[in-house]
């Protein structure tokens, strides 16, 4: 997508938060962006597609910074999931996804709806994704059923909130619904209680949704410095080393430029040269991880 195609979609947006999808019209576009009828329509075939790119920007920029905050923030992994979801919800919030979600229901447009379904699809792939990493896994087979749940439920709370006019934080929130899942995945788990079938249902979302190498570049980073920090005593080199792994994560990670190819590979050619990273496996695993992802950029 070239610069004049998202500053089109930036414009559009500001139109979008203060008038409504609806009450937008392709005209009112035109005359924000100063573009002719003909240049639209060379970048979008409706108002409908617009929408929808204009959607997969934002999710896209959701998704890279949610990730880079499980690299930068300190805790469990119960703590980052909470940060990430308070990200997530703030950022949905200020952007006003909702709102341009909600207004395309009353639309018979089949793409929309669609794209719309993926997303949400997207969503609770990721937050079953995160259960299983969060949680015992003798709590597996009712992760899914948890993970419906807990987006169910934190959604329909901020709708309820929102409508309401009430204050309720959107740490609140969150942290209210992950103590309310933990106490439902306990008592399930000891009752063997059970819905779906998570493996056949999760293999279908795999299906409707691209998967994204944030989520397996975020494993990679973390295990990468866990391993730094256990291995590399010399408090200088493994200063030298995580910096270089930051990077790396940045650089990939970055939403507003081609990641520059030359540079990650000339900082993990310095990462491999410093003692005992170079001789073991784990550079050769992060290696070969970041190779092929450098490859489908």
């Amino acid at each position: 997508m070239n610069k004049k195609q998202r500053d089109v979609l930036e414009h559009a947006h500001k139109l979008f938060i203060e008038k409504g999808y609806l009450d937008t019209s392709i005209q009112d576009i035109l005359e924000r962006c100063g573009i002719s009828k003909g240049t639209f329509y060379k970048y979008f075939s409706s108002k409908s597609e617009l929408l929808i790119s204009l959607l997969s920007i934002l999710q896209e920029s959701m998704t890279l910074q949610r990730e880079k905050l499980a690299i930068e923030y300190k805790g469990t992994d119960r703590l980052v999931f909470e940060e990430q979801m308070i990200f997530m919800m703030r950022f949905m919030e200020e952007n006003k996804v909702p709102e341009m979600i909600e207004t395309t229901l009353v639309l018979n447009e089949i793409k929309i709806y669609h794209y719309i379904e993926e997303m949400k699809a997207t969503t609770l792939s990721w937050i079953y994704t995160r259960f299983q990493e969060i949680f015992p896994k003798e709590s597996s087979s009712q992760l899914f059923d948890s993970a419906v749940v807990f987006d169910g439920m934190i959604n329909n709370i901020f709708r309820i909130n929102k409508t309401l006019n009430y204050t309720l934080t959107i740490e609140h929130i969150v942290c209210y619904c992950m103590k309310r899942t933990e106490e439902m995945i306990m008592a399930v788990s000891e009752k063997k209680e059970q819905l779906f079938d998570p493996e056949i249902l999760f293999s279908l979302f795999e299906e409707q949704t691209d998967y994204h190498f944030s989520t397996e570049l975020i494993r990679a980073t973390k295990s990468m410095k866990r391993f730094v920090g256990k291995n590399v005593m010399d408090e200088t080199k493994q200063k030298e080393c995580l910096e270089y792994i930051a990077f790396i994560s940045d650089e990939l990670l970055q939403n507003n430029a081609d990641p520059r190819k030359f540079i990650i590979n000339s900082s993990l050619s310095s990462l491999e040269e410093i003692e005992p990273v170079n001789n073991s496996i784990e550079i050769t695993e992060y290696k070969q991880l970041l190779n092929r992802l450098i490859k489908n950029l």
